[in-house]
């Protein structure tokens, strides 16, 4: 199980990096697994991050401890 797995479901902010290039996607956290997660954004796009990648995912809601 994967620390990020408690974020499945909720909105986040997914900052990652690729080479020199920063990014930052916004959508809700669909899946986790040791190396990758999946979010789905507002107009249907899905896309998969490899997790050497992102550098951050900042949640929009509070969540749980």
């Amino acid at each position: 199980m994967s620390l990020a797995s408690v974020l499945i479901g909720v909105k986040i902010t997914v900052y990652s990096r690729q080479g020199d290039t920063e990014r930052q996607d916004v959508g809700l956290l669909e899946a986790v697994d040791s190396e990758w997660i999946r979010i789905k954004k507002n107009d249907g796009e899905t896309l998969f991050f490899c997790l050497t990648n992102v550098r951050m995912l900042k949640p929009f809601e509070h969540v749980p401890s």
